[in-house]
This record gives structure tokens, sequence and C-alpha cells, in this order.
């Protein structure tokens, strides 16, 4: 669960940022000339600029994009050997239109996106179905699951290129790299242990006491997800505007 809501998170934020620096549709989005000579802080504005309509996902009349609050996923599986084997699904998280991002920095010539992303709290419910080995014990089950993850942060890089297509340039996302790192988490996951009410308490407790071991598990699997996925969002959106709409000269 924990990376599906850091999919949330960056997922939106990256999502985010590409909108952000998609200006060249709607006009409620800040457009950034590409010779701007602080390029950085135009596109960090026009992304700011951008939060409320990022919530509920109208950026305009004609433009709109799936709402943040809550943001729906879809399953998110996670598997690294017989030990740990995690599904997440019908998961909503609330929280993440309070992303801040900083540091930005954009190598306009090497279409290279680099920035970092904070987002304080998010909430979140859904299904799980694991099969974990923490420590020593075998935790598993299938069920409801509810949880809070604080103090989100990610580095996230897009490495970019262009291509031809009806005689216009575009860009499009070759590389999305992410890194994240949760500093504390909180789950309940009903029916651990085929809902044995003693083992269930017992177990939550145990993953809650040990979150950043657990945490630390789901990480490397939701930098996966969370690149593929995105990678695949943000090309959706960039290809409806050509690269010189984007950032015009």
């Amino acid at each position: 669960m924990l990376q599906m809501a850091k999919m949330v998170w960056i997922g939106l934020t990256a999502l985010i940022c590409i909108a952000g620096t998609f200006a060249a549709v709607p006009s409620s989005i800040k457009v950034c000339s590409r010779n701007d000579p602080d390029l950085n802080r135009c596109i960090t504005e026009s992304v700011n600029d951008l939060r409320p309509r990022l919530a509920t996902g109208k950026i305009s009349d004609e433009f709109r994009i799936p709402p943040l609050e809550p943001l729906a996923l879809s399953t998110v599986n996670m598997d690294r050997g017989a030990e740990f084997k995690a599904t997440f699904s019908e998961l909503l998280v609330s929280g993440p239109s309070k992303f801040k991002i900083d540091n930005l920095k954009v190598n306009i010539e090497k279409l290279i996106f680099d920035f970092n992303i904070f987002l304080p709290k998010l909430s979140f419910k859904g299904k799980y179905d694991l099969k974990i080995k923490l420590l020593l014990l075998n935790i598993a089950g299938v069920g409801d699951l509810t949880g809070v993850i604080e103090n989100n942060h990610a580095r996230v890089k897009l490495l970019c290129e262009k291509y031809t297509k009806d005689g216009k340039e575009y860009i499009r996302v070759k590389k999305l790299l992410v890194r994240i790192e949760i500093e504390k988490g909180r789950f309940d996951m009903k029916d651990l242990f085929r809902g044995d009410p003693v083992l269930s308490q017992a177990g939550n407790q145990f993953i809650n006491e040990n979150s950043r071991l657990f945490l630390d598990e789901l990480t490397p699997g939701l930098e996966r997800s969370l690149s593929d996925t995105f990678k695949s969002t943000a090309n959706e959106i960039m290809q409806q505007a050509a690269f010189d709409e984007i950032f015009p000269a």
C-alpha cells in the first residue's frame, strides 16, 4: 500500500510537473519560453499556479485530467521473490494535491528535467493481498486496508527526446527515474492470518512497530512501478502539443 501511496504522490507530481511544463493548450497554464533566463523558476511557478486545478482535474473547460483528490489507483503488484509478494487494488488516496516541488533544474537542450517533490501526508484505503516475511515472522492475509504515510520525499528525473510527427517536432519521455523516501507510515490490514482477531491484531502491531523495515521492502518495487506507469502517462499528455508550443522561443 505504501507503494501505491507513493505511486500516488510521485506519479501525481511527475504528471503535475509535466502538466506544468505543458504550457501549450489551456490558457490557464502559464507558458514558459525556452529562452527565459530563469526557466526553472517559471516552470515551478506554473506548476504551483496549477495546483488548485489539479485537485479537481479541471485544467480548463476543454482540458481535463483525472482529479488528484481523491486519487484513484489501479492494481499495484509487488513481487520480490517467495518472501515478499503483495497486491494492492481499488486504492483511493487523499492528500496528493498538497505536494510541493522545489530544486527544479531544466536542461532544455538535453531535455532533462530534475526536481524534488514533498508530500506532507497521504491517507489511503483499498484492498490488499499479501504474503511476506518480515524479520522472522511470516505474515499473510487478504482484506481491506487503510493507512497513512507522512513526510514523503522523492527525487524525479525525466530524460526526454525529440521526435517528428506530421512535420512537427514533439518530445517524449525516454526514461523516468524515481527515488523515494517515506519517513513514517501506519497501516491497518483487516483479516490478517485468515481473519483470526488475535493474530490479525498482533500482525498489524508488528508491522507498525517495524514500519521502517516494511517501507524499505516496498520501496524498490514501488520505484519501478512508478517509473513505468508515469512514463506512459507523461507521454500521453506531451504528445498533444508540439515542442515549439510547449516551450516557445
